[in-house]
């Protein structure tokens, strides 16, 4: 089963810790994943909520090639993101829009909001 949604989400960046927290102000976390430098927030009903990148700048770098993550994460005017339910994948596709210019990039991240095929073997 595939399920999109796209969702504006609010922000938060600590430049002097370079976290990025983007957080939907409809929901409450219920619970956390971590992922390295990923964090993944949870509400009751297993719906993605809020993505926060610990060392944000290097993070996002590395998945964009963008040199200039830094100034767009000091000057971020708007985010956003696609999520994809995807069988036991999430695919995250996020959009940073800060005053001059934007970035986006895609996270797939596994998931167990379904059962594995596998386990029927088992």
């Amino acid at each position: 089963m595939s399920l999109k949604k796209i969702q504006k989400f609010k922000f938060n960046y600590d430049s002097s810790s370079d976290d990025l927290f983007l957080f939907s102000s409809n929901s409450k976390s219920k619970g956390s994943i971590e992922f390295g430098d990923v964090i993944l927030d949870f509400n009751s009903k297993r719906e993605l909520v809020g993505i926060q990148f610990m060392n944000a700048s290097k993070f996002i770098t590395t998945l964009t090639g963008d040199k200039n993550i830094k100034t767009i994460l000091e000057n971020l005017k708007e985010s956003k993101a696609e999520i994809t339910y995807r069988e036991n994948i999430i695919i995250i596709k996020f959009y940073l829009i800060g005053s001059l210019n934007e970035v986006s990039s895609t996270l797939s991240i596994p998931s167990i909001i379904e059962s594995s095929p596998a386990l029927a073997y088992a």
